[in-house]
Protein backbone atom coordinates (compact mmCIF):
# COMPACT_ATOMS: atom_id res chain seq x y z
CA UNK A 1 0.00 0.00 0.00
CA UNK A 2 1.52 3.22 -1.49
CA UNK A 3 1.64 6.37 0.89
CA UNK A 4 3.61 9.55 1.78
CA UNK A 5 7.04 8.27 4.36
CA UNK A 6 9.89 10.06 5.25
CA UNK A 7 12.96 7.71 5.58
CA UNK A 8 15.36 8.62 8.36
CA UNK A 9 18.63 6.33 9.68
CA UNK A 10 17.33 3.67 12.31
CA UNK A 11 13.62 4.72 11.81
CA UNK A 12 10.37 2.69 12.87
CA UNK A 13 7.83 2.28 10.43
CA UNK A 14 4.36 3.52 11.73
CA UNK A 15 1.24 3.79 9.33
CA UNK A 16 -0.66 6.43 10.74
CA UNK A 17 -3.84 5.30 9.08
CA UNK A 18 -3.75 1.91 11.30
CA UNK A 19 -2.65 4.03 14.44
CA UNK A 20 -5.80 6.09 13.98
CA UNK A 21 -8.29 2.80 12.79
CA UNK A 22 -6.66 0.98 16.30
CA UNK A 23 -7.95 3.98 18.54
CA UNK A 24 -9.96 4.15 21.50
CA UNK A 25 -12.99 6.59 22.00
CA UNK A 26 -11.53 8.93 24.17
CA UNK A 27 -11.75 12.82 25.05
CA UNK A 28 -10.27 13.71 22.09
CA UNK A 29 -12.76 12.21 19.80
CA UNK A 30 -15.65 13.68 22.38
CA UNK A 31 -13.95 16.92 21.93
CA UNK A 32 -13.87 16.12 17.54
CA UNK A 33 -17.70 14.54 17.24
CA UNK A 34 -18.80 17.63 19.81
CA UNK A 35 -17.44 20.73 17.57
CA UNK A 36 -18.56 18.68 14.50
CA UNK A 37 -22.20 18.21 15.77
CA UNK A 38 -23.06 21.55 16.43
CA UNK A 39 -21.60 22.47 12.83
CA UNK A 40 -24.11 19.72 11.64
CA UNK A 41 -26.55 21.86 13.75
CA UNK A 42 -26.91 24.35 11.51
CA UNK A 43 -27.69 22.69 8.63
CA UNK A 44 -31.00 21.55 10.28
CA UNK A 45 -32.00 24.49 11.87
CA UNK A 46 -32.14 26.10 8.22
CA UNK A 47 -33.60 22.95 6.85
CA UNK A 48 -36.34 22.96 9.29
CA UNK A 49 -36.95 26.51 10.81
CA UNK A 50 -37.45 27.35 6.55
CA UNK A 51 -40.18 24.70 6.63
CA UNK A 52 -41.45 25.89 9.86
CA UNK A 53 -41.88 29.49 8.26
CA UNK A 54 -42.72 28.68 5.08
CA UNK A 55 -47.05 29.97 6.19
CA UNK A 56 -45.56 33.07 7.38
CA UNK A 57 -43.06 33.78 4.40
CA UNK A 58 -45.85 32.97 1.90
CA UNK A 59 -47.87 35.52 3.26
CA UNK A 60 -45.27 38.12 4.25
CA UNK A 61 -43.68 38.22 0.58
CA UNK A 62 -47.04 37.01 -0.95
CA UNK A 63 -45.49 33.67 -2.36
CA UNK A 64 -47.50 31.25 -4.21
CA UNK A 65 -46.57 27.20 -3.25
CA UNK A 66 -44.36 26.66 -6.42
CA UNK A 67 -42.36 30.13 -5.17
CA UNK A 68 -42.38 28.52 -1.34
CA UNK A 69 -40.96 25.25 -3.18
CA UNK A 70 -38.69 27.15 -5.26
CA UNK A 71 -37.15 29.52 -2.32
CA UNK A 72 -37.11 25.92 -0.53
CA UNK A 73 -34.61 24.21 -3.00
CA UNK A 74 -31.92 27.91 -3.41
CA UNK A 75 -30.31 26.40 -0.40
CA UNK A 76 -29.84 23.38 -2.24
CA UNK A 77 -28.79 24.81 -5.65
CA UNK A 78 -26.05 26.97 -3.60
CA UNK A 79 -25.27 23.37 -1.83
CA UNK A 80 -24.24 21.69 -5.16
CA UNK A 81 -22.51 24.58 -6.38
CA UNK A 82 -20.47 24.75 -3.29
CA UNK A 83 -19.95 20.99 -2.61
CA UNK A 84 -18.26 20.78 -6.55
CA UNK A 85 -16.66 23.90 -5.96
CA UNK A 86 -15.26 24.31 -2.01
CA UNK A 87 -14.96 20.40 -1.51
CA UNK A 88 -12.47 19.27 -3.56
CA UNK A 89 -10.39 21.99 -2.18
CA UNK A 90 -10.23 20.84 1.00
CA UNK A 91 -7.95 18.02 -0.38
CA UNK A 92 -5.40 21.13 -1.25
CA UNK A 93 -5.81 23.34 1.37
CA UNK A 94 -6.74 21.49 4.49
CA UNK A 95 -10.22 20.38 5.51
CA UNK A 96 -10.51 22.22 8.65
CA UNK A 97 -9.28 25.63 7.01
CA UNK A 98 -12.06 24.63 4.94
CA UNK A 99 -14.87 23.96 7.55
CA UNK A 100 -13.89 27.04 9.52
CA UNK A 101 -14.10 29.50 6.07
CA UNK A 102 -17.86 28.24 5.69
CA UNK A 103 -18.67 28.04 8.83
CA UNK A 104 -18.28 31.80 8.96
CA UNK A 105 -20.11 31.82 5.61
CA UNK A 106 -23.15 29.58 6.81
CA UNK A 107 -23.92 31.61 10.00
CA UNK A 108 -23.79 35.30 7.93
CA UNK A 109 -26.15 33.93 5.60
CA UNK A 110 -28.28 32.91 7.59
CA UNK A 111 -28.10 36.22 9.95
CA UNK A 112 -28.74 38.42 6.90
CA UNK A 113 -31.37 36.10 5.40
CA UNK A 114 -33.80 37.65 8.64
CA UNK A 115 -32.94 41.48 7.12
CA UNK A 116 -34.37 40.72 3.91
CA UNK A 117 -36.82 43.18 2.20
CA UNK A 118 -37.91 40.56 -0.66
CA UNK A 119 -37.97 37.52 -2.55
CA UNK A 120 -35.23 37.76 -4.69
CA UNK A 121 -33.17 39.12 -1.56
CA UNK A 122 -34.02 36.61 0.66
CA UNK A 123 -33.70 33.56 -2.00
CA UNK A 124 -29.91 34.96 -2.48
CA UNK A 125 -28.94 34.82 0.90
CA UNK A 126 -30.27 31.16 1.23
CA UNK A 127 -28.75 29.99 -1.69
CA UNK A 128 -25.20 31.47 0.00
CA UNK A 129 -25.85 29.76 2.87
CA UNK A 130 -26.10 26.36 0.83
CA UNK A 131 -22.81 27.46 -0.86
CA UNK A 132 -21.17 27.45 2.40
CA UNK A 133 -23.32 23.85 3.63
CA UNK A 134 -21.46 22.44 0.51
CA UNK A 135 -18.42 23.19 1.62
CA UNK A 136 -18.91 22.35 5.21
CA UNK A 137 -20.71 18.74 5.28
CA UNK A 138 -18.18 16.75 3.16
CA UNK A 139 -15.18 18.20 5.07
CA UNK A 140 -16.76 17.16 7.97
CA UNK A 141 -17.61 13.62 7.05
CA UNK A 142 -14.25 13.11 5.68
CA UNK A 143 -12.42 14.71 8.81
CA UNK A 144 -14.36 12.22 11.16
CA UNK A 145 -14.24 9.47 9.25
CA UNK A 146 -10.19 9.39 9.05
CA UNK A 147 -10.06 10.77 13.28
CA UNK A 148 -12.31 8.42 15.16
CA UNK A 149 -11.78 4.73 15.71
CA UNK A 150 -12.58 2.51 13.57
CA UNK A 151 -14.70 -0.13 15.48
CA UNK A 152 -16.87 3.21 16.15
CA UNK A 153 -16.93 5.25 12.92
CA UNK A 154 -20.32 4.10 11.87
CA UNK A 155 -22.14 5.14 15.06
CA UNK A 156 -20.09 8.67 15.54
CA UNK A 157 -20.91 9.65 12.04
CA UNK A 158 -24.27 8.86 12.27
CA UNK A 159 -24.08 10.60 15.53
CA UNK A 160 -22.55 13.50 14.02
CA UNK A 161 -25.13 13.66 11.20
CA UNK A 162 -28.27 13.22 13.76
CA UNK A 163 -26.81 17.31 14.23
CA UNK A 164 -29.70 17.90 11.59
CA UNK A 165 -32.27 16.31 13.31
CA UNK A 166 -31.24 18.35 16.95
CA UNK A 167 -30.83 21.61 14.56
CA UNK A 168 -34.77 20.71 13.12
CA UNK A 169 -35.89 20.30 17.02
CA UNK A 170 -34.76 23.43 17.53
CA UNK A 171 -35.98 25.12 14.53
CA UNK A 172 -39.26 23.76 15.32
CA UNK A 173 -40.14 24.52 19.08
CA UNK A 174 -37.94 28.54 18.25
CA UNK A 175 -40.81 28.67 15.84
CA UNK A 176 -43.28 27.72 18.12
CA UNK A 177 -42.30 30.28 20.76
CA UNK A 178 -40.62 33.15 18.60
CA UNK A 179 -43.46 33.35 15.66
CA UNK A 180 -46.31 35.01 18.18
CA UNK A 181 -43.69 37.56 19.57
CA UNK A 182 -41.11 37.84 16.15
CA UNK A 183 -42.23 36.73 13.12
CA UNK A 184 -40.70 34.98 10.91
CA UNK A 185 -37.60 37.52 10.77
CA UNK A 186 -36.53 36.67 14.55
CA UNK A 187 -35.68 32.74 14.15
CA UNK A 188 -32.97 33.71 10.90
CA UNK A 189 -31.41 36.62 12.75
CA UNK A 190 -30.77 34.15 15.84
CA UNK A 191 -29.04 31.61 13.60
CA UNK A 192 -26.11 34.29 12.81
CA UNK A 193 -24.57 32.88 16.57
CA UNK A 194 -22.95 29.69 15.69
CA UNK A 195 -20.71 32.20 13.69
CA UNK A 196 -18.57 32.03 17.49
CA UNK A 197 -17.87 27.97 16.21
CA UNK A 198 -15.18 28.97 13.50
CA UNK A 199 -12.49 30.23 16.03
CA UNK A 200 -13.85 27.03 18.64
CA UNK A 201 -13.31 24.88 15.05
CA UNK A 202 -9.65 26.19 13.88
CA UNK A 203 -8.29 25.38 17.82
CA UNK A 204 -9.87 21.89 18.58
CA UNK A 205 -9.93 20.29 15.11
CA UNK A 206 -7.08 17.70 13.49
CA UNK A 207 -6.24 18.75 10.28
CA UNK A 208 -6.42 16.03 7.87
CA UNK A 209 -2.90 13.13 7.86
CA UNK A 210 -2.60 14.06 4.40
CA UNK A 211 -2.38 17.44 4.61
CA UNK A 212 -0.56 18.05 7.19
CA UNK A 213 2.04 15.38 5.73
CA UNK A 214 2.24 17.12 2.24
CA UNK A 215 3.17 20.83 4.30
CA UNK A 216 5.62 18.51 6.18
CA UNK A 217 3.72 19.46 9.65
CA UNK A 218 4.79 16.25 11.44
CA UNK A 219 5.12 17.66 14.67
CA UNK A 220 1.35 18.88 14.53
CA UNK A 221 0.62 15.37 13.03
CA UNK A 222 2.23 13.83 16.06
CA UNK A 223 0.34 15.78 18.55
CA UNK A 224 -2.88 14.64 17.21
CA UNK A 225 -1.68 11.43 16.89
CA UNK A 226 -0.95 11.35 20.57
CA UNK A 227 -4.48 12.94 21.21
CA UNK A 228 -6.06 9.77 19.77
CA UNK A 229 -4.17 7.39 21.20
CA UNK A 230 -2.93 9.44 24.89
CA UNK A 231 -1.86 6.36 26.89
CA UNK A 232 0.81 5.35 23.99
CA UNK A 233 4.06 7.07 22.70
CA UNK A 234 5.11 7.60 19.58
CA UNK A 235 8.75 7.04 18.93
CA UNK A 236 10.68 9.98 18.42
CA UNK A 237 12.47 8.29 15.22
CA UNK A 238 8.89 6.86 14.23
CA UNK A 239 8.73 6.95 10.20
CA UNK A 240 5.35 8.16 9.51
CA UNK A 241 2.96 6.24 6.38
CA UNK A 242 0.43 7.82 5.37
CA UNK A 243 -1.88 5.67 2.68
CA UNK A 244 -2.63 8.00 0.11
CA UNK A 245 -4.54 5.66 -1.72
CA UNK A 246 -2.17 5.50 -4.75
CA UNK A 247 -2.41 9.00 -5.96
CA UNK A 248 -1.57 12.50 -4.83
CA UNK A 249 -4.03 14.00 -6.96
CA UNK A 250 -7.74 13.35 -7.05
CA UNK A 251 -9.59 14.63 -9.77
CA UNK A 252 -12.94 13.50 -10.34
CA UNK A 253 -11.97 10.76 -12.46
CA UNK A 254 -10.36 8.80 -9.60
CA UNK A 255 -13.44 8.05 -8.22
CA UNK A 256 -14.56 5.87 -11.16
CA UNK A 257 -11.57 3.95 -11.56
CA UNK A 258 -10.67 0.17 -9.85
CA UNK A 259 -14.09 -1.13 -10.41
CA UNK A 260 -15.73 1.77 -8.92
CA UNK A 261 -17.58 3.48 -11.72
CA UNK A 262 -21.15 1.75 -11.56
CA UNK A 263 -20.91 2.12 -7.71
CA UNK A 264 -20.13 5.69 -7.61
CA UNK A 265 -23.26 6.24 -9.91
CA UNK A 266 -25.72 4.30 -7.71
CA UNK A 267 -24.60 6.10 -4.85
CA UNK A 268 -25.02 9.39 -6.52
CA UNK A 269 -28.56 8.36 -7.49
CA UNK A 270 -29.35 6.73 -3.74
CA UNK A 271 -27.66 9.78 -2.29
CA UNK A 272 -29.97 12.25 -4.67
CA UNK A 273 -32.92 10.65 -4.61
CA UNK A 274 -33.28 10.38 -0.24
CA UNK A 275 -32.41 13.81 -0.49
CA UNK A 276 -35.41 14.32 -2.28
CA UNK A 277 -38.22 12.29 0.04
CA UNK A 278 -36.30 14.39 2.81
CA UNK A 279 -36.34 17.79 1.72
CA UNK A 280 -39.37 17.71 -0.07
CA UNK A 281 -41.12 16.00 3.35
CA UNK A 282 -39.65 18.21 5.94
CA UNK A 283 -40.29 21.80 3.86
CA UNK A 284 -43.61 20.79 3.55
CA UNK A 285 -44.77 19.08 6.22
CA UNK A 286 -46.28 21.89 8.53
CA UNK A 287 -48.29 22.98 4.87
CA UNK A 288 -49.39 19.48 4.36
CA UNK A 289 -50.68 19.30 7.98
CA UNK A 290 -52.34 22.83 7.97
CA UNK A 291 -54.21 21.98 4.46
CA UNK A 292 -55.08 18.74 6.21
CA UNK A 293 -56.94 20.24 9.10
CA UNK A 294 -54.45 21.01 11.98
CA UNK A 295 -53.27 24.17 13.12
CA UNK A 296 -49.71 25.67 12.60
CA UNK A 297 -48.77 25.27 15.97
CA UNK A 298 -49.58 21.25 15.71
CA UNK A 299 -47.85 21.10 12.06
CA UNK A 300 -44.77 22.65 14.16
CA UNK A 301 -45.16 19.73 16.80
CA UNK A 302 -45.04 16.67 13.49
CA UNK A 303 -41.42 18.55 12.89
CA UNK A 304 -40.70 18.15 16.31
CA UNK A 305 -41.61 14.51 16.49
CA UNK A 306 -39.86 14.13 13.01
CA UNK A 307 -36.61 15.60 14.67
CA UNK A 308 -36.94 13.62 17.73
CA UNK A 309 -37.51 10.18 16.46
CA UNK A 310 -34.93 11.26 13.99
CA UNK A 311 -31.93 11.23 16.01
CA UNK A 312 -33.03 8.53 18.71
CA UNK A 313 -33.35 6.54 15.07
CA UNK A 314 -29.84 7.78 13.88
CA UNK A 315 -28.25 6.64 17.20
CA UNK A 316 -29.71 3.12 16.87
CA UNK A 317 -28.94 2.79 13.18
CA UNK A 318 -25.36 3.63 13.50
CA UNK A 319 -24.76 1.13 16.15
CA UNK A 320 -26.70 -1.40 14.69
CA UNK A 321 -24.44 0.14 11.11
CA UNK A 322 -21.34 -0.84 13.15
CA UNK A 323 -22.82 -4.55 13.71
CA UNK A 324 -24.34 -5.70 10.32
CA UNK A 325 -22.74 -3.08 7.95
CA UNK A 326 -23.95 -0.18 6.26
CA UNK A 327 -24.95 -1.70 3.27
CA UNK A 328 -27.27 -4.48 4.31
CA UNK A 329 -28.90 -1.88 6.72
CA UNK A 330 -29.86 0.99 4.26
CA UNK A 331 -32.63 -1.08 2.52
CA UNK A 332 -34.65 -1.76 5.49
CA UNK A 333 -34.31 1.84 6.40
CA UNK A 334 -35.64 3.72 3.04
CA UNK A 335 -38.45 0.68 2.13
CA UNK A 336 -39.26 2.01 6.74
CA UNK A 337 -40.14 5.43 4.79
CA UNK A 338 -41.16 4.66 2.45
CA UNK A 339 -44.48 2.71 4.18
CA UNK A 340 -44.35 5.14 6.84
CA UNK A 341 -44.80 8.30 3.87
CA UNK A 342 -47.38 6.20 2.28
CA UNK A 343 -49.59 5.16 5.19
CA UNK A 344 -49.88 8.99 6.02
CA UNK A 345 -52.12 9.86 3.38
CA UNK A 346 -54.53 6.96 4.57
CA UNK A 347 -55.38 8.30 7.75
CA UNK A 348 -56.36 11.56 9.88
CA UNK A 349 -55.59 10.25 13.31
CA UNK A 350 -53.48 12.74 15.24
CA UNK A 351 -51.67 9.99 17.29
CA UNK A 352 -51.10 7.35 14.45
CA UNK A 353 -50.06 10.47 12.11
CA UNK A 354 -47.40 10.91 14.90
CA UNK A 355 -46.05 7.79 14.82
CA UNK A 356 -45.72 7.39 10.74
CA UNK A 357 -43.83 10.77 10.59
CA UNK A 358 -41.64 9.57 13.76
CA UNK A 359 -41.08 6.03 11.27
CA UNK A 360 -40.16 8.10 8.59
CA UNK A 361 -37.81 10.09 10.13
CA UNK A 362 -36.36 6.96 11.30
CA UNK A 363 -36.35 5.59 8.11
CA UNK A 364 -34.97 8.36 5.51
CA UNK A 365 -32.90 10.52 8.01
CA UNK A 366 -30.97 7.11 9.91
CA UNK A 367 -30.53 6.07 6.06
CA UNK A 368 -28.71 9.39 5.17
CA UNK A 369 -26.50 9.55 8.38
CA UNK A 370 -25.68 5.65 7.74
CA UNK A 371 -24.92 6.29 4.35
CA UNK A 372 -22.77 9.78 5.26
CA UNK A 373 -20.28 6.86 7.06
CA UNK A 374 -20.43 4.17 4.43
CA UNK A 375 -19.28 6.57 1.21
CA UNK A 376 -15.83 7.88 2.16
CA UNK A 377 -15.19 4.21 3.39
CA UNK A 378 -16.02 3.59 -0.05
CA UNK A 379 -13.02 5.42 -1.43
CA UNK A 380 -8.93 5.72 -0.28
CA UNK A 381 -8.35 8.18 1.89
CA UNK A 382 -6.57 10.99 -0.21
CA UNK A 383 -9.72 10.92 -2.56
CA UNK A 384 -12.53 11.20 0.22
CA UNK A 385 -13.08 14.73 0.06
CA UNK A 386 -13.31 14.81 -2.97
CA UNK A 387 -15.64 11.91 -3.35
CA UNK A 388 -18.02 13.17 -0.66
CA UNK A 389 -18.18 16.51 -2.46
CA UNK A 390 -18.96 15.07 -5.78
CA UNK A 391 -21.79 13.15 -4.12
CA UNK A 392 -22.81 15.68 -1.66
CA UNK A 393 -22.76 17.81 -4.89
CA UNK A 394 -24.59 15.68 -7.72
CA UNK A 395 -27.00 14.11 -4.98
CA UNK A 396 -27.92 17.74 -3.64
CA UNK A 397 -29.52 17.41 -7.36
CA UNK A 398 -32.96 15.64 -5.32
CA UNK A 399 -32.65 18.11 -2.40
CA UNK A 400 -33.03 21.27 -5.51
CA UNK A 401 -36.10 18.95 -7.05
CA UNK A 402 -37.76 17.74 -3.93
CA UNK A 403 -38.93 21.12 -2.43
CA UNK A 404 -40.06 22.47 -5.58
CA UNK A 405 -41.92 19.32 -7.37
CA UNK A 406 -43.93 18.93 -4.52
CA UNK A 407 -44.64 22.66 -4.42
CA UNK A 408 -45.62 22.33 -7.89
CA UNK A 409 -47.85 19.29 -7.04
CA UNK A 410 -49.67 21.72 -4.10
CA UNK A 411 -50.11 24.15 -6.94
CA UNK A 412 -51.67 22.26 -9.21
CA UNK A 413 -54.04 20.92 -6.24
CA UNK A 414 -53.12 17.64 -6.04
CA UNK A 415 -54.61 15.68 -2.73
CA UNK A 416 -53.01 15.21 0.31
CA UNK A 417 -52.79 11.61 -0.21
CA UNK A 418 -51.23 11.91 -3.82
CA UNK A 419 -48.60 14.26 -2.84
CA UNK A 420 -47.55 12.03 0.09
CA UNK A 421 -47.37 9.10 -2.52
CA UNK A 422 -45.36 11.00 -4.70
CA UNK A 423 -43.10 11.41 -1.39
CA UNK A 424 -42.79 8.16 -0.90
CA UNK A 425 -42.01 6.75 -4.19
CA UNK A 426 -37.86 7.62 -4.61
CA UNK A 427 -37.35 5.41 -1.60
CA UNK A 428 -38.24 2.28 -3.65
CA UNK A 429 -35.59 3.24 -6.12
CA UNK A 430 -33.39 4.43 -3.30
CA UNK A 431 -33.87 0.54 -1.93
CA UNK A 432 -32.70 -0.46 -5.49
CA UNK A 433 -29.82 1.71 -6.28
CA UNK A 434 -28.46 0.45 -2.84
CA UNK A 435 -28.66 -3.02 -3.24
CA UNK A 436 -26.68 -2.80 -6.61
CA UNK A 437 -23.96 -1.34 -5.15
CA UNK A 438 -21.09 -2.99 -5.58
CA UNK A 439 -19.30 -3.78 -2.29
CA UNK A 440 -15.88 -5.92 -3.42
CA UNK A 441 -14.53 -2.65 -4.80
CA UNK A 442 -14.79 -0.65 -1.63
CA UNK A 443 -11.75 0.47 -0.21
CA UNK A 444 -12.82 -0.75 3.75
CA UNK A 445 -13.27 -4.25 2.19
CA UNK A 446 -10.06 -4.22 0.55
CA UNK A 447 -8.50 -3.29 3.32
CA UNK A 448 -10.07 -5.92 5.81
CA UNK A 449 -8.88 -8.50 3.46
CA UNK A 450 -5.68 -7.38 3.43
CA UNK A 451 -5.12 -7.20 7.25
Amino acid sequence: MSGIGWTRPNTVPLRTNKWLEESKFNSFHLTVFTMCLLLMTMDGYDLFVYGAAVPLLMNSFSMTAAQAGFIGSAASFGTMAGALVLGPLADKFGRRTMIVATTLLCASSMFFSGLSTSVAVFGFWRFMFGVGNGGMVPNIVALVSEWVPGRNRSMLIAGISSGIQFGGMFGALMGIWAFPHFGWRGVFLFAGLPILLAPMCSKWLPEATTHLARFNRLDQLKKFMSKSRPGERIPELAELEIDTGKTEKVPISEVFKRGRAFSTVMLWIVYGVNLFTIYGFTIWLPKLMVNHGFTLASGLFFMVMLSVSSIAGSFIAGRIADRIGPRNLLPILYMMAFSAIAFMGFTSNYALLMLLVSLAGIGFNGAQNVINGYIPSYYPPSMRSTAMAYNFGFGRLGSIIGPTAIGLLMSMHFSYEATLVALAMPSILSTVGILLVREKYSYARRLEEMQ
